[in-house]
């Protein structure tokens, strides 16, 4: 669905990830199919490559699938294929384009756009993707596998559609070994657009990356502040628990991005929250 730079213990740079991408591609025999994200750049120039067809999907003209009339509301989301109007009970652009891979796929194993409806109809999204886990006192706890800048910005615009005149907090762990890393320390800065207050807790396993390497919470939370967004720096779960449960007002939503189990971060703030 998109191709950018990840699993910096692994790859050097996106170039790196393209070539790894190229081989498996070729791998696809000319009997099959690649389909693929016609509006992503650099994944562009791979689908030159290959021996199969290729089949696009997207929100540009050039894609053989492609979504006419987005709409995003609060509670779902809606976009139109010719003769048909698919509904999501999902929110946000990213899931539109997810949708969008599925249509593509189903429609080349033969289901009818209604079929696909139907299965779009009882599908309430996965686990760890803007899960709520609770809600207590009226402060909303969501639970987010984001760790990659992208991730975690097209899940802040979701969230700011779903409660767009609430308050929002982005607590953030740095634990994936690309965001352990200062690859994104600007990045992630962006990232944080739609949040209207950040959390950043420690890099974990400091131990295992040398200074010039990592991530810089104290700078990250600077350039927050200096562009104007509340943001603090709290090393562990306690801390960072208790400055939730002090400030969070009846309304807010918080968010807690993490590829990990975050000190159970989640069920520690539900229930401060509880006695609060």
């Amino acid at each position: 669905n998109n191709l950018e730079f990840d699993h910096a213990d692994i790859f050097d740079n996106l170039a790196a990830i393209q070539s790894a991408f190229k081989f498996f591609i070729r791998l696809i025999p000319r009997n099959g199919l690649l389909l693929a994200n016609g509006d992503d750049a650099s994944l562009a120039p791979l689908l030159e490559l290959t021996h199969c067809p290729v089949k696009r999907f997207g929100l540009g003209e050039d894609n053989a699938v492609r979504a006419f009339n987005v709409k995003l509301a609060p509670t779902a989301s809606e976009f139109e294929l010719p003769s048909f109007k698919f509904h999501l009970n999902l929110v946000g652009e990213l899931n539109v384009r997810n949708a969008l891979a599925v249509v593509a796929c189903a429609k080349h194993c033969g289901l009818s756009n209604k079929q696909i409806q139907s299965a779009f109809d009882t599908f309430k999204g996965i686990k760890r993707r803007m899960e709520v886990r609770g809600i207590i006192g009226g402060v909303t706890v969501v639970d987010d596998f984001g760790h990659h800048p992208t991730a975690v910005r097209e899940t802040l615009r979701a969230l700011r559609i779903k409660h767009p005149h609430q308050k929002i907090w982005a607590v953030f762990e740095p634990r994936s070994n690309t965001t352990r890393r200062n690859v994104f320390q600007t990045e992630l800065v962006r990232a944080f657009g739609d949040a209207d207050a950040v959390v950043v807790s420690q890099v974990t396993r400091l131990e295992q990356l040398s200074p010039q390497e990592r991530l810089d919470p104290a700078r990250l939370i600077q350039d927050l502040q200096a562009g104007g967004k509340p943001a603090a720096y709290l090393a562990d779960v306690e801390a960072i628990v208790n400055h939730l449960t002090r400030s969070a007002q009846g309304g807010d939503v918080i968010c807690v991005f993490s590829n990990g189990g975050f000190g159970g971060i989640h069920s520690k703030l539900l229930e401060r929250l509880a006695r609060k």
